[in-house]
């Protein structure tokens, strides 16, 4: 199924919604793209993954965490060589908290203006009105799409690589 849309009602309906991260980015932890774009005004570092009983263990190593959280997720996959890029808005104290976790290898680029939410690997482009924080993946009522079409999902990684090239440093 190439597309599938997701609206999640405050609580009832983020079960589907931290369902699908988690699957996201365990696929990403097993197969790593060799880019990825995380792209939200706000970000936080939320958990996506649960790993209570350490079932990711295989792909995570002895990480040692019960809930597996963005920024540990997206040090893991630089490890594995991915590019990770980070594009948000500047000065916002919660983002600017979330940055300070991740490592130097993660690119960043503020952008004061920006409004636009998804993230895009090889694999799939997930769009909508999400933001990457607690509240937009745990409560707040949100539409997102995602989309594993070969097209769609070329078209967004060009799209996000020509934006991210014509930012400043």
């Amino acid at each position: 199924m190439p597309n599938r849309s997701i609206k999640s009602k405050a609580r009832a309906g983020s079960l589907q919604l931290t369902d699908c991260l988690s699957s996201l980015f365990a696929l990403e932890l097993m197969y790593p793209s060799p880019e990825i774009y995380l792209i939200s005004p706000w970000i936080s570092n939320v958990t996506l993954i649960s790993n209570r009983f350490g079932q990711f263990r295989t792909v995570m190593g002895d990480s040692g965490e019960g809930d597996l959280r963005l920024a540990t997720l997206l040090k893991t996959l630089a490890e594995k060589g991915v590019k990770v890029r980070v594009m948000y808005r500047s000065k916002h104290q919660q983002t600017e908290e979330f940055l300070n976790l991740l490592p130097e290898n993660i690119e960043r680029r503020g952008i004061e203006t920006l409004h636009e939410k998804g993230l895009i690997t090889h694999h799939f482009y997930l769009r909508g009105s999400m933001n990457f924080t607690f509240s937009g993946v745990n409560l707040n009522d949100e539409s997102v799409e995602l989309t594993t079409d070969q097209q769609d999902v070329a078209l967004a990684l060009l799209e996000a690589r020509q934006r991210w090239e014509a930012l400043p440093l």
